[in-house]
């Protein structure tokens, strides 16, 4: 089975390690970014990546360690040890946002309060579906990369999006060992439980 994982490279190289990647047959996503770049004799426009020292592969069992023979990939990103693997649709969602041209993507490592899920209805990021958060006054879409401890967010207007609602059930079945009224029939919102 495949799935996506975030990989640990040297610095400055992450187009390197991406071409011989897709050399090998692995697929990878190299997120870019155009920035201005100031030089002493000129301005120039240049694609750098996204998340700096990062990598997204799609693997199996099999070309697993491939990856880790590759000339400069340190590492999977590990969380106790583990390679944490990459929900498909967060990838969908990275790509979408940085391959839009009309709006600024922002990558930030702060940690943004938590928003309501929603999904965009209009506009570049059309089926996008993550947290709206509102920072200074206006919407933002939010798409939080935990493996990488980092978001991107983008600006959007309120009426581009719809809020989701929580999925309810009927707890009538459930039972509450420290309440003596376990049999009251509640609601209770999927979202909070944990």
């Amino acid at each position: 089975m495949y799935a996506w994982y975030a990989i640990y490279t040297k610095a400055n190289g992450e187009k390197r390690i991406s071409m011989n990647l897709k050399e090998d047959n692995i697929e990878c996503y190299l997120p870019l970014k155009k920035t201005l770049r100031q030089w002493s004799d000129r301005k120039k426009w240049i694609e750098e990546p996204l998340f700096r020292c990062y990598l997204f592969v799609r693997v199996s069992h099999i070309e697993f360690f491939n990856v880790l023979n590759m000339p400069g990939v340190v590492s999977y990103v590990s969380f106790g040890g583990q390679p944490q693997s990459i929900p498909d649709q967060q990838i969908e969602n990275i790509k979408k946002l940085v391959e839009q041209q009309e709006r600024e993507v922002i990558l930030s490592r702060e940690n943004l309060e938590k928003g309501q899920n929603a999904e965009v209805l209009l506009g570049p990021f059309k089926g996008m579906q993550g947290e709206v958060v509102k920072i200074c006054g206006n919407y933002r879409i939010v798409i939080r990369i935990e493996t990488l401890g980092c978001s991107l967010y983008a600006n959007v207007s309120r009426d581009e999006i719809q809020v989701l609602r929580r999925k309810r059930f009927d707890s009538q079945n459930i039972k509450h060992t420290k309440s003596p009224n376990y049999r009251k029939k509640r609601t209770i919102y999927a979202d909070s439980l944990s």
